[in-house]
Order: structure tokens, then sequence, then C-alpha cells
């Protein structure tokens, strides 16, 4: 396991107002993007055991070092979280992400919170690995001891200092993974508590990041397990996954198992909107004449067919429309991201039926919009494995990006026992 501060992944620096920041990625740059946010005061380091297993999905993963840590510049004065959130932004546009999701630990989940705040129509969802949401007490005794400076000094009692301070917080983690924290402390310099500051300064309005798909993930020994009903109040309906044996670094120690609840997640929401690094594989032209009620010809196949208004379809008429046509799309669509998602995991399905209704409606203002609902069965598939696949498949299919955001889907799985 190679948790130190180099690791395999591409490595390279951004130039910002600021200074440099040090940033670790890993998989196609046409993937779904996802950006990685450490907690204090470490470093990208944490995230290099998982990075490659993470991009195995199809999933470009990011991992900054937060401005003043790891290998990324500091800023000339004391940053405020929205200030971390800015800069986060900042990084996306220099590597031209465009629409991402954000993973955030610790203090990174507050940060990564804000961001999404700040610019909502770019996150297309979020992993909080531990979400600290203190009470005002906790938040005032926090400012006043937690993280306590240290004074190099000529006989390196600094280096217990800061070994011991590892080990107090973390008393299971691996020689190799504590060694690398010493050096990741060092690197922020004596004042180490600068991003600490910022989050227990900042109160995080947990109520308007409703509408943003979010999961909560980490180890059942991570420090922050223990506010899993606080932020379950504060962020009603957000699934949970607790990795069991984890500490704050399962990343590290479980890389396989976090990688895959990670890309999970990304996959079931996708990047929606037009994505860095578009590379057409297909094109469909069909030229259609008198609206709903003429006829379709296809330039690029032998489609050819009449349109019929469902309000004026009588018995034998031969005619189709556009919810139809959306329907049959979809659902083939979604069929065959179903099977990329079983191959990769390894599952067989056996037999599989997609069916999709589609339904059109009008919205205030007079306008219209449809909605969509997908039934997934399969009989002879396990129905937790089945659910898994969906989620996946979600993230694959084109169509389900392409309406994400702008029509209601839901999605029935049936599985068997």
């Amino acid at each position: 396991m190679n948790t130190g501060m180099r690791g395999a992944s591409e490595r390279g620096y951004l130039n910002l107002p600021w200074g440099q920041v040090h940033f670790r990625r890993a998989g196609d740059p046409a993937g779904v993007p996802l950006v990685v946010l450490h907690q204090s005061p470490l470093s990208s380091a944490t995230y290099e055991p998982a990075l490659a297993a993470i991009a195995a999905y199809g999933v470009h993963v990011v991992a900054l070092d937060t401005p003043g840590f790891g290998m990324s510049d500091a800023p000339a004065r004391q940053w405020s979280v929205p200030d971390y959130a800015a800069a986060v932004w900042s990084a996306v546009d220099a590597l031209g992400l465009g629409r991402v999701h954000l993973l955030g630990q610790h203090t990174g989940a507050v940060v990564a919170a804000e961001a999404a705040l700040a610019a909502r129509d770019r996150v297309s969802g979020l992993i909080f690995q531990g979400l600290p949401l203190y009470g005002e007490a906790e938040r005032a005794e926090k400012k006043a001891s937690y993280a306590p400076g240290y004074e190099p000094a000529s006989d390196g009692g600094h280096l217990r200092t800061i070994w011991e301070r590892v080990h107090r917080l973390y008393p299971r983690i691996s020689a190799e993974s504590a060694s690398r924290q010493v050096a990741e402390y060092l690197s922020a310099g004596p004042d180490y508590a600068v991003a600490y500051r910022a989050v227990f300064d900042h109160r995080l309005d947990t109520s308007a990041l409703a509408g943003i798909p979010a999961l909560l993930l980490h180890g059942d020994e991570d420090v922050v397990n223990r506010m899993n009903d606080t932020v379950l109040a504060a962020l009603p309906g957000t699934p949970l996954v607790v990795i069991a044996g984890g500490t704050d670094f399962v990343a590290e120690e479980q890389p396989e198992v976090f990688a895959k609840a990670v890309a999970e997640e990304v996959l079931r929401h996708g990047a929606a909107g037009p994505r860095p690094g578009f590379t057409p594989v297909y094109t469909a032209t069909v030229e259609v004449r008198g609206g709903r009620g003429g006829g379709a010809r296809s330039r690029t196949g032998p489609l050819e067919l009449a349109l019929t208004r469902p309000g004026d379809r009588r018995p034998g008429d031969t005619g189709t429309d556009p919810e139809e046509l959306f329907a049959a799309g979809y659902g083939a669509c979604f069929d065959s991201a179903l099977a990329v998602a079983a191959r990769r995991e390894r599952i067989v399905t056996g037999p599989v039926t997609v069916t999709v209704s589609v339904t059109l409606g009008t919205v205030p203002g007079g306008s219209y919009a449809i909605a969509a609902g997908l039934e997934v069965a399969a009989p002879e598939c396990r129905q937790a494995d089945l659910e898994r696949l969906v989620g996946i498949a979600d993230g694959l299919c084109p169509y389900s990006n392409a309406v994400r955001g702008n029509a209601d889907v839901t999605i029935d799985v049936r599985g068997g026992a």
C-alpha cells in the first residue's frame, strides 16, 4: 500500500492568483468528473490509493491540495470557508472540468457544501465523507483548544508532538499512514489550524442544500461518525453508507470498497450538461413535416412513419407519437447501459425487461414538459444486485444524462429474492 506524498497518479500544478495549487488525477478526461477535497491539515495523498480504483469505473477523478496544505501554496491571509469554496471553482475552471461531482472529507466536506451553494448549477452531486456540524458550545471549545500549533525544536521534539497528536486522534492507523501525516503537518507549518478556524467560524446553511443529490459515506470508526444523527436530521432523506472497519482513512485502508461506493454514486447522478472532451460516436438525422400530425423520415436509416396526435388516434391507426418514440429510445439505451454495468460488475442478470412510460404535461406559465417512469425487471437477479446495476446504468445512459435535472424520472427496480 502506497500512502506516501507522491504515488502513481498523474500530478500537476495550476497557477492561480494566490499561488500554485497541486493536484493529482486519474481516469479518462472524458469520464464523469469528480473533484475530491481532503480534510485538514492533510493533503490529497490521503486518496492516492483509491484514485485508480475510482477511475476504473469511468470516473475522471481529481484530488486537490487545499491552498496552504500538501504541496499547494498558502494564501497571504486567513481565509474563510467561502474563500476556500471560491478557490475550488478557480481550480475547476483552470482544469476545464465544467460541471462536477464534489467529494469532501471533514473540513473538505464543509468547503464542498459551500462550493455547491455558491454554484449549484455546476454541481451534479455531493459526497460527504464525514460532515462536521458542531453545536455552538463545541464550536467555541474547538476554536480555543483543538489544534494548538507547534514550535520547531532543535532536538526534533516537535516531531514527537505531531506524532502523538496523530496517534491520539487515530489510534488504529498504520505507521505508514501516520508517517505521511507528520510530513503533511510539517508541510502546513506550525500554524496548521487555519482551515479549522475557518470551519469553526462558519455556519453552514444545510437547508439550502435541498435538491442537490448527496450521499453520506465514511468508515464506522471515522471521528465524525458520532455526528450521524445530527447530520441526518440536517439533511433529511440523504442516504448513509458506513464502511465497516474503516477509520478516517478508509480510502487507503479499503480502496476497492471505497471506490465502488463513490463511483456508484457519481455515475448514478452523472454530470448533466455539456462535458469537455465530448466525442461524437453516431449522429441520427430525422426530418419531420407536419408536427405531431405529420410524418417522420430518417435521413440516416430506413425509418419512415406517420405521426398521430394521441387525442386523434383511432382503432387501426398505425401512426405513433413523440412520447412513444422517446420511450423506445430511452428503454433501448438504458437496457444497453445496464448490460455494460453488469459486465463491469461481473453480475449475471438473466433476462431483463425495461419498460418506459413517458408522460406529456403542462407546467406553470403555459409551457409543456415530460416525465418518465422506468420499470427494470430481472427476476433472476438479486434485488440488491439489480439496484446497484440500475444506479450505475443511470449514470451511463445518455438519455438519463440528457434529462437529468430537466424532467422527473422514477425508476422501479424489480429483481428476484
